[in-house]
């Protein structure tokens, strides 16, 4: 990640807006920014964590995160950060926030938006995937390229886990964990398992013999059913001979049975026919005249109601309009002396305003002597306070000439404190050197008590032994396994039986039976001793480790005496040196009570100047206030003078615009009595205006109603002359139509149509009547023609029917039986083909799953992972040694211990490890720096960009002169590699040796301002 540009608002101490250029920065390699502490250097970083992440090292979303980072002076907050990732491209974060301006302390979240720059323009993104963009995570983002305050040494002080699931994420070492994947595929390939495992069970019974029974029976069902067949089409031809002649007497007696019924309703098809002629003439010739009678009797009754509904209207309209106009000529006489009146009125608001102004100039005299007043009191007060300033400034100074300078009184307490801390250590390594000598003293003890002299004797007097029991035991075993042998032998001797066959050789003949002795006494003489033999192997295997453990244990207690005797010589030295460097003379050397009285004296003398500087500060806090309060006042005093000539200039210009009213005498009337005259005027102006405009609105509404209502009626009148007209034509054409069909009247036509006859519905039916008994008189001659030689026997019939059901259903019932059996054979030669294939399957699944139970078992957990992270790991460490070595001018370097945990060499102290925790403060930075510039190149390195950029926000402090320049030539040759350095720092060497760098100044007013130097 490369910063581009940062633009802060309301963030912290940053009140005003500022924005950071890091191009210039970037290009420079190494810069920095520096200023005072507090200036909100810190805060730099932590906007741009924040900006990207949403997450705040100092704060968290408990702690009113949004409320405590908006500076108490704004009420918006902004982060706008511009950057590009390892790919090189370009992206934004825009993050703000907004005060609720009724609610101090509500701050809410505004917009946060995600910008990726394309086509030359800033495109939104739909989601805040920051960690995608940058490769990295928060917590690795603040370990890897910005490392706030106090998070240095973090990653040297993770824990096993935590650092694994660091590297896992960096480095993207999940690719390595397999377990997952396995665990799936084992898991699928089991359930496989299992489902052919199951499904081969279906097939267990199924061979190829029970295929060829099935097959003969078959073929033996399916000669019966041929046989079944012939017979049975022999019989259904029959049967299919008397089912005919019975089907002709049967249509023939059914149609002479139709022909009948159909006569009997032809008179009543007839009368249908005569009255559908009658209603297709009435109806193509009177509907539509009829309807359009009806139509128009309806209308003419419709439009004589609305015209008396608008010729009522009209009069009661015509009657209000009569009734405004009279009103408004009355009214209109008011209006046109209304301006006389409201002239008037203004005059008597003007004289009330006068009034009200009088009494106010009034009140402001009264203020303006009591202000001047206090203004005399404040100011001797002042000078009061301004003579005791002076007073305890005179104290302050009498009381510093006397005191002593503090350095030198630290100077003289460390040299006590060293002095007793020498001795101290020295009394320690005394009785550390004793205990140490009596632990020697038992050990060597012990060791004489278990004869050991040297351990060259003591080695060989172990092998021989041991060559001397492996021997005997040797023995022992040879002559166990021939008792035994001998015993079995035996055994199987006195078992022999003549005919029948020896166990070992198979014999049936035994001429020469083995005689056998009891060898049992022998074989546990032998046990006993090989027990024996065990268990002196036993304390000889316990002799040599109490041996050599007390070996060891002596060993560590004299290195560690030699040790000690070395460092109490040293002390002794530091002790003489010490002695050596007292050179003050206001106590005696060593004299630790001279010095107490010293230090207390100090102290008195410094309670006394706090006591008095408190004092000093709370008279100027005090004084200041006054001067503060005398400024006050008299600017006060000016506005109120001020405020005196606005209101009598303002008294004047009122009164010139007096004309109708005699300002004097209306002055001297009451505020209530002007006031409410004031009120009625204002009263009666409304009323006035209010009915002139309300009557001059209604007539202008009643006049356009009356000419439309006017119109309505005229029309209405015309429509019911017309309408009146067409009826009477329409009758004219009816009675001559009626007189045309001999109708007597429009009633019977009504009646006629009233049936409603569906016209293509019946004639259709008629034409059906005609044409079906047409068909059936046909059909009776013609059966009638062809039966008359035929003869017909229904028992005959009957028995034929019920032999042909019987052989229907034979060959059915047969057929069902063929076609189950040759249905079961095509399933089980399917069955025993799937069951081939199934079990091909199943050893090769078989096998497969035995692959993957061992690949699962090796990749079971995160070992696999652990295993590839340590080694990631261990090149980290070697990569940061080259750094570390030069920083620490070869005196220490860095590894990792069988728990991965870091530890360090000390070459200072015979190459021995300790703790990374027992480094000084200035050799932690040292180390943590190194590591996280390894770590940096790796990032870089795995993400194949071309430069990287990195930030540190502490350390420079601890380091001494030399080590900042050491320090400095490191992060000055990143420029090679494409490294970019940020450092943040309040040390002025550092500031005076970057050529280019930022300056953070805190302005009172205007918080937190950079600058470029």
């Amino acid at each position: 990640m490369i910063p581009i540009k940062l633009t802060l608002e309301g963030f912290y101490s940053y009140q005003d807006k500022q924005v950071i250029d890091f191009t210039q920065l970037i290009q420079a390699g190494l810069f920095g920014i520096f200023g005072k502490v507090g200036s909100g250097k810190s805060s730099i970083l932590e906007a741009i964590s924040f900006g990207l992440y949403g997450e705040s090292e100092r704060l968290n979303a408990q702690d009113k995160r949004a409320y405590n980072m908006m500076n108490l002076k704004s009420d918006r907050m902004s982060i706008d950060f511009e950057f590009s990732n390892f790919n090189g491209e370009k992206y934004r974060i825009y993050r703000e926030f907004k005060r609720n301006s009724k609610r101090f302390e509500d701050v809410k979240r505004g917009d946060a938006v995600l910008y990726h720059w394309k086509d030359d323009a800033w495109i939104p993104l739909p989601d805040l995937q920051v960690e995608k963009v940058i490769g990295l995570s928060y917590e690795n983002f603040k370990r890897t390229i910005i490392i706030p305050q106090g998070k240095f040494k973090e990653f040297i002080e993770l824990g096993g886990r935590d650092r694994t699931k660091m590297m896992q994420e960096i480095f993207g070492l999940d690719r390595f964990d397999l377990a997952a994947k396995t665990k799936a595929l084992y898991s699928v390939t089991r359930q496989r398992y299992d489902h052919l495992q199951g499904q081969l069970q279906r097939y267990a019974l199924l061979t190829q013999e029970q295929i060829e029974e099935k097959k003969v029976a078959h073929q033996a069902e399916e000669k019966q059913l041929n046989q079944l067949v012939e017979t049975f089409k022999k019989e259904q031809e029959l049967f299919q001979q008397l089912k005919a002649v019975k089907s002709d007497f049967d249509t023939l007696e059914n149609s002479k049975k139709e022909v009948l019924d159909l006569e009997a309703q032809e008179v009543q098809i007839q009368t249908l026919q005569r009255e559908l002629t009658q209603y297709e003439q009435v109806d193509k010739a009177f509907r539509s005249l009829v309807k359009e009678q009806e139509q128009i009797s309806a209308k003419i009754v419709e439009k004589q109601e609305v015209l008396a509904k608008k010729t009522q209207e009209l009069q009661q309209k015509q009657a209000q309009y009569t009734h405004v106009k009279e009103e408004f000529a009355q009214v209109e006489k008011q209006f046109e002396s209304l301006e006389i009146e409201k002239t008037t009125l203004y005059e008597l608001q003007l004289i009330l305003s006068i009034k009200q102004t009088e009494e106010a100039r009034k009140a402001l005299g009264e203020r303006l002597q009591k202000g001047k007043e206090v203004v005399v009191q404040t100011m001797s007060e002042l000078q009061e306070n301004q003579q005791a300033i002076v007073a305890i400034e005179q104290q302050i100074q009498a009381l510093k000439n006397n005191r002593m300078d503090p350095m030198r009184l630290m100077a003289i307490d460390k040299w006590f404190t060293d002095w007793a801390y020498l001795q101290q250590n020295i009394q320690d390594n005394q009785t550390k050197k004793s205990q140490l000598q009596d632990e020697i003293q038992k050990g060597t003890k012990a060791l004489e008590a278990l004869d050991f002299v040297n351990e060259e004797d003591w080695r060989l007097y172990l092998t021989t032994k041991r060559e001397l029991n492996q021997e005997i035991q040797r023995l022992l075993v040879q002559e166990l396994d021939q008792l035994r042998l001998s015993q079995q032998l035996a055994h199987y001797a006195t078992a022999l039986k003549e005919g029948e066959a020896c166990p070992l050789c198979g014999a049936l003949e035994h001429p020469a039976i083995l005689a056998a002795t009891d060898v049992s006494t022998v074989l546990g003489e032998l046990e006993r001793k090989q027990e024996k033999l065990r268990q002196e192997t036993q304390v000889l295997d316990q002799r040599e480790r109490e041996v050599l453990a007390l070996v060891d244990k002596r060993q560590l207690w004299m290195v560690q005496l030699s040790e000690i005797n070395d460092q109490a010589e040293q002390k002794q030295k530091q002790l003489l040196q010490l002695l050596d460097s007292f050179v003050w003379t206001e106590i005696e050397k060593g004299n630790k009570n001279q010095f107490e009285e010293l230090k207390i004296q100090a102290v008195q003398i410094n309670q006394a100047l706090e006591q008095a500087d408190k004092q000093l500060q709370e008279r100027i806090k005090k004084t200041e206030g006054i001067r503060s309060n005398v400024e006050l006042y008299k600017a006060k005093l000016a506005e109120i003078e001020l405020d005196q000539a606005r209101l009598e200039a303002d008294i004047a210009a009122k009164g010139k615009q007096i004309r109708l009213l005699n300002l004097p005498t209306t002055l001297q009337q009451e505020k209530e009595t002007i006031t409410q005259t004031i009120t009625a005027k204002e009263q009666q102006i409304a009323q006035v205006d209010h009915s002139y405009k309300s009557l001059m609105q209604l007539m202008q509404q009643l006049a356009p109603a009356l000419a439309a209502l006017e119109t309505e009626q005229n029309s209405l009148q015309q429509t019911l002359v017309e309408l009146t007209q067409a009826k009477e034509t329409l009758q004219t054409q009816i009675q001559q139509l009626l007189h045309t069909f001999q109708l007597e009247d429009l009633t019977l036509v009504k009646e006629i149509l009233a049936k409603n006859i569906a016209v293509e519905e019946t004639r259709e039916r008629i034409q059906a009547f005609i044409l079906k008994l047409e068909v059936l008189r046909n059909q009776v001659k013609q059966l009638t023609a062809k039966l008359e030689s035929v003869a017909f026997d229904p028992e005959r019939f009957l028995v034929q029917t019920q032999r042909v059901e019987t052989l229907d259903q034979q060959v059915k019932n047969q057929s069902t039986s063929v076609v189950r059996l040759l249905s079961e054979i095509e399933r089980m030669e399917q069955d025993y083909k799937e069951k081939a294939s199934l079990l091909t399957e199943f050893d090769q699944v078989e096998k497969r799953l035995k692959n993957i139970n061992l690949l699962d078992n090796m990749f079971k957990g995160a070992g696999f992972v652990n295993y590839v992270s340590s080694i990631y790991l261990r090149n980290l460490c070697d990569s940061a040694n080259l750094r570390f070595h030069r920083l620490t001018n070869n005196q220490l370097s860095l590894q990792l211990n069988e728990s991965n945990e870091f530890e360090i060499i000390d070459y200072l102290n015979n190459g021995k490890s300790r703790s990374v925790k027992t480094l000084s403060g200035g050799q932690s930075f040292q180390v943590s720096l190194s590591l996280a510039l390894a770590l940096a190149e790796s990032v870089q390195s795995l993400s194949k960009s071309d430069k990287n950029f990195f930030f540190i926000d502490e350390g420079f402090g601890t380091q001494d002169t030399e080590s900042v320049n050491i320090v400095f030539e490191t992060l000055s040759s990143l420029l090679k590699e494409n490294r970019i350095v940020g450092i943040i720092s309040h040390v002025d060497e550092l500031q005076e040796r970057i050529p280019l760098s930022l300056s953070i100044v805190k302005d009172e007013e205007r918080g937190s301002i950079i600058r470029t130097s």
